[in-house]
């Protein structure tokens, strides 16, 4: 094999397991020196885990990773830097109040002879390096001053100044306007002639046949295929992402049915509404109805959540409650409105782990046991023991740390605490994520109970088996749009996964 062709990357047989699931079956994936190579897949697909073990943030429970003709020993992030393999996360990791050149070499100053920080070195070298890949920006500008596409190019240049050979980009384009994609893809090609090689990771299709030269489709934690850009179309990529021939969805019509519940009441309906994230969202839920959100990571499910709960102010459009519109201008706004929200971050934003059990079911509620300005905590006492026994909370008791939970008994807690509250509508962000197999199936219940008893829910998942179970309707988010709608009567699970890969209803 001639040196221009040769892997700089091989991954082989890659297992890496977490309780109650294999996120990586005897994975193979190999990169050619200063290529493209695209990687894909649905949610839970392992592309995430995949280049985490790359990275070095998670070790693998099997195979073997081969980089530049060395096998590699598990070692952290860092060690994976000196190495040669950086990675550019979606979440950028720049220091907003520091200088381009600043955050360029951070951990890696050049230094003068007496030790002390070459600042002249630092800002000629990070303004060499832009100039080089025709980056229009400042080393000695403030990241703050920077915009979304600067920034991105940014966090490129720094890998470069670790003389990274191989960049993986995680989801590079999700927050750039097209002109500041254009120029993403003029470094890309930059970079590829310099014979850096660049992993690609992307949700949007169109993406991968204008930067990549090769693309790995991988489903369920196993790989599927690996081929060059021009064998393949948007349509066949998505036939190897979800595992369905494209002519069995066109068999079944595409329709945008009725999104009627019967004749119960409207409690919640968002019309054309916007935010910083989404824009045109449509929906009525009615009450005792599991309305279903589903989508890829970034689609902008959970941020519909956030400006139901009042976190993400409303940017165009209108909320409405009971027919009336609303302005949830605030967390306690929503609460006060009887909403209600278990987060896809449980033990950081659902939780107080170090709390006991008691204090995380009654921290909203606490009010209602108030009495001349002293907390009935008996009373407290008894609420929790009874949403303990109701939800089958697994604990040694009340006063048990709640991180010493498992993660089904912690969401537990979460839905309790809104149930104290006697919240009618309960937004839920991924409720089942990292939980096993008998926890999930008791969360189901739990929602279907809710429902049964006028609640109502709408239950956002990445896994569109539970939202096929649970959910009276579905509307399938993509970059931000509401691309389908459908309900019980007329689920099609092909099109739901199409529509959420290629944002349009075949």
């Amino acid at each position: 094999m001639s040196k221009e062709n040769e892997n700089i990357l091989e991954m082989r047989r890659i297992v890496k397991v977490f309780p109650g699931v294999k996120a990586l079956d005897n994975v193979d994936f190999k990169v050619e020196r200063g290529e493209v190579h695209c990687l894909i897949g649905a949610n839970g697909a392992g592309k995430s885990t995949l280049m985490k073990i790359l990275s070095g943030a998670y070790t693998e429970d099997g195979g073997e990773i081969c980089f530049d003709g060395r096998i590699l020993s598990p070692h952290g992030t860092q060690k994976r830097r000196e190495e040669g393999i950086s990675v550019i996360y979606q979440e950028l990791s720049l220091f907003n109040e520091l200088t381009v050149g600043e955050n360029v070499y951070i951990n890696n100053y050049p230094k003068k002879a007496d030790g002390l920080i070459d600042w002249k070195k630092v800002y000629q070298q990070t303004q060499d390096l832009a100039d080089s890949l025709n980056i229009k920006v400042n080393a000695k500008a403030k990241i703050s001053d920077l915009n979304v596409g600067q920034r991105q190019l940014t966090e490129i240049m720094k890998a470069l100044a670790c003389n990274a050979r191989l960049i993986v980009m995680d989801e590079p384009s999700s927050t750039l306007s097209q002109s500041e994609f254009e120029i993403l893809v003029k470094v890309i090609k930059d970079l590829k002639e310099k014979g850096v090689t660049i992993i690609y990771i992307s949700h949007h299709l169109e993406e991968l046949f204008i930067v990549g030269d090769r693309i790995t489709v991988l489903r369920d934690g196993k790989f599927v295929v690996c081929k060059k850009t021009e064998e393949l179309s948007e349509d066949s990529l998505v036939e190897y992402m979800t595992g369905i021939e494209i002519s069995r969805i066109e068999e079944q019509e595409a329709v945008v049915h009725d999104k009627s519940f019967g004749n119960e009441e409207v409690v919640l309906e968002l019309d054309h509404m916007s935010n910083y994230k989404v824009s045109d969202v449509s929906f009525k839920l009615h009450k005792g109805e599991v309305l279903g959100i589903y989508g890829l990571v970034g689609a902008g499910r959970t941020e519909i959540l956030q400006s139901i709960f009042g976190i993400a102010p409303v940017t165009g459009g209108e909320i409405k409650m009971h027919g009336k519109k609303v302005k949830l201008h605030s967390t306690h706004e929503a609460i006060r409105h009887r909403i209600g929200l278990a987060p896809e971050s449980r033990k950081t934003q659902g939780l107080v782990l170090l709390l006991p059990v008691w204090e995380n079911m009654s921290m909203v509620a606490l009010k209602k046991f108030k009495s001349k300005g002293k907390i009935n905590y008996p009373g407290v006492s008894r609420e929790c023991e009874s949403y303990i026994e109701k939800l089958k909370v697994k604990t040694p008791s009340i006063y048990t740390k709640t991180g010493n939970l498992s993660g089904g008994n912690q969401q537990k807690v979460i839905l309790a605490k809104w149930l104290m509250q006697d919240c009618d509508i309960l937004l839920l962000d991924e409720p089942t994520q990292g939980i096993d197999v008998m926890a999930k199936e008791e969360i189901y219940k739990l929602i279907q109970d809710m429902a049964a008893a006028g609640k109502s829910v709408i239950f956002v998942s990445s896994e569109l088996l539970e939202l096929l179970r649970v959910s009276d309707s579905i509307h399938v988010m993509y970059d931000g749009r509401q691309v389908l709608e459908t309900n019980r009567a007329n689920f099609n699970s092909d099109q739901i996964l199409h529509a959420s890969v290629v944002g349009r209803v075949l």
